[in-house]
């Protein structure tokens, strides 16, 4: 039987106090998925989440340099809820938009083709980034119209918009129970996940540039190591840098050849 766009559950991750960006999704979401719910993020300037038994500050700063800054750490622990509430009830499928997300042309009809296609995902994650074209990527279904699902080598940032499967929901419930790295880093990062990093392409959503980050700027700031950490990091992060890499390349290539 053929799945409807209907049985999908949508979220929207969003503070409770902000006001302006729910009203702003409510008009961007009108005739597109008109039952969906907020979901109140965890506010990581408030949570004292630096301090949670959770996460482990000192990977965060052997491997980037610095720790996670408060927004960044509310943005994991409020996809993390999420994720262990999608697990706990049993939702087969679920879109997850963080609040400054834009759906664009064609959203709908393009995520139902997803729930419909042969090839078996975990998580997709909507990105925009152009650059997806410019790497490395294999065709592993076509979807609505011109659009397809994509196997990327690469890893963009971005989790203002994906979709997941309870498969795919409790392989990322395993991999947030620690924290070191923003939850988009986490979600290309196959090693951790166990999971493909699909995408669909042309994009069908995108981040609302006229809101400020939520996160804030401070995970923009410059490393602030001292003592022996500073003194083994270029050490520690090369050696991240260069493991990483070839583990996203080789999970890419080992499900290429799968497919022949």
């Amino acid at each position: 039987m053929l799945r409807q766009f209907s049985d999908i559950k949508i979220f929207v991750i969003s503070l409770a106090r902000e006001k302006q960006r729910r009203e702003a999704m409510q008009k961007k979401l009108y005739g597109i998925c008109d039952t969906f719910e907020f979901f109140d993020a965890i506010d990581g300037k408030k949570e004292r989440l630096s301090q949670h038994n959770d996460y482990i500050g000192l990977k965060r700063r052997l491997f980037y340099g610095k720790d996670l800054s408060d927004g960044e750490l509310g943005c994991f622990f409020s996809h993390r809820a999420l994720i262990n509430k999608i697990v706990q009830e049993k939702i087969p499928f679920a879109v997850i938009l963080e609040d400054d997300a834009i759906l664009l042309n064609d959203f709908k009809p393009t995520v139902e083709s997803l729930l419909n296609t042969s090839y078996s995902w975990d998580f997709v994650r909507f990105l925009t980034k152009p650059k997806i074209q410019r790497k490395t990527q294999t065709i592993v279904a076509n979807l609505f119209d011109n659009y397809q699902l994509l196997r990327i080598a690469t890893a963009p940032g971005g989790a203002y918009a994906y979709i997941v499967s309870m498969k795919g929901a409790k392989k990322l419930q395993r991999s947030m129970e620690k924290v070191w790295c923003p939850n988009d880093t986490l979600m290309g990062q196959p090693l951790r996940t166990h999971a493909e990093i699909l995408t669909v392409y042309p994009p069908i959503a995108d981040w609302d540039k006229s809101f400020n980050s939520a996160i804030g700027d401070d995970r923009f700031k410059k490393n602030r190591l001292s003592g022996w950490e500073k003194a083994v990091y270029p050490i520690t992060r090369g050696a991240f840098k260069v493991t990483d890499g070839l583990i996203r390349k080789s999970y890419f290539f080992i499900k290429n050849f799968k497919s022949f």
